[in-house]
């Protein structure tokens, strides 16, 4: 049973963590199994990093429903970056979550920890990298750690108002190759705290994200593409989805890096339609819900 600060923060003492272990495993990313050069490692790295996690943990605060003005601005320097990527390298979840904890404690706002200590992080990491001081598979641990921090900050911190009551469902996933599914657990959190449920298909496979949307009347698919790596089986992928779905009407919406350089893809691929970040892709599925329902 978990017993960390950030619990305590929330009032949440006995809470469960044992979700985040599958099999001893750090949950959410995967390595490689064959050792990429170091120009491709890099390249993914400073996508993950610069086109991911750091856009989308610099808009999730906002969907927060914490009265931030009832804490203070307390600002967190270079120095709690470099403890907080010692920390994510060579600690573990319950580690990072007791550093969290303590600050929220101290009146450290949810707006500072994502921008003035997670994103930063998370950029630094990259950094270290570049220098030659952490290996790949080091890196790679440490964001799946932050991503931890990020699920049990939701998990535990304040849902918004009315969110168990709108009936809607979207699920989730990264396109087949993908190695790294940070942005999708930040859009999963954007879609939750604004009332649906949510399912995020974390396997990569086409074959098990077609199962999941055969399993319910889901309103929205969301999927979201790095690189075009495999770009010719994204359209057949968005095909057996919408074949599989219980929910005829179904809208797909797509985002990542890949189609923000080249929208043209949006069409090709099948989708109705592209957000550019997680704030965006809320307002267009929940617009797509509500044309859907005056027809």
């Amino acid at each position: 049973m978990a017993s960390l600060p950030v619990m305590r923060a929330f009032d949440l003492c006995g809470e469960d963590s044992s979700l985040w272990t599958d099999g001893g495993r750090e949950y959410g990313l995967r390595v490689a199994a064959t050792r990429p050069s170091r120009r491709e490692r890099s390249d993914e790295l400073a996508r993950i990093v610069e086109g991911e996690i750091i856009p989308r943990l610099m808009l999730v605060h906002q969907t927060c429903a914490e009265p931030e003005e009832s804490r203070r601005k307390i600002p967190l320097g270079p120095e709690a970056t470099e403890r907080f990527c010692e920390i994510s390298l060579n600690g573990g979840r319950d580690s990072l979550l007791a550093v969290i904890g303590n600050l929220l404690q101290q009146g450290v706002s949810m707006e500072t920890l994502y921008l003035d200590l997670l994103a930063p992080t998370a950029r630094r990491l990259g950094e270290y990298w570049n220098e030659d001081r952490v290996s790949f598979a080091d890196v790679t641990i440490a964001l799946g750690r932050l991503q931890q921090v990020v699920r049990e900050l939701s998990l535990h911190g304040p849902l918004a108002e009315g969110a168990a009551h709108t009936g809607r469902a979207a699920l989730f996933a990264a396109a087949p190759g993908e190695q790294h599914t940070f942005g999708l657990v930040i859009i999963e959190e954007f879609f939750r705290r604004s009332g649906w449920r949510t399912w995020t298909e974390l396997s990569g496979e086409t074959e098990e994200t077609v199962r999941a949307a055969h399993s319910h009347a889901f309103d929205i698919f969301g999927l979201t593409a790095s690189c075009d790596a495999r770009l010719d089986q994204l359209a057949p992928m968005i095909m057996s989805v919408r074949r599989a779905s219980r929910n005829r009407d179904i809208s797909v919406i797509v985002g990542g890096r890949l189609f923000l350089e080249r929208p043209e893809l949006v069409a090709r691929v099948g989708a109705d339609g592209v957000a550019t970040d997680a704030r965006e892709a809320v307002l267009k599925a929940e617009g797509a819900v509500r044309q859907l329902a005056r027809l």
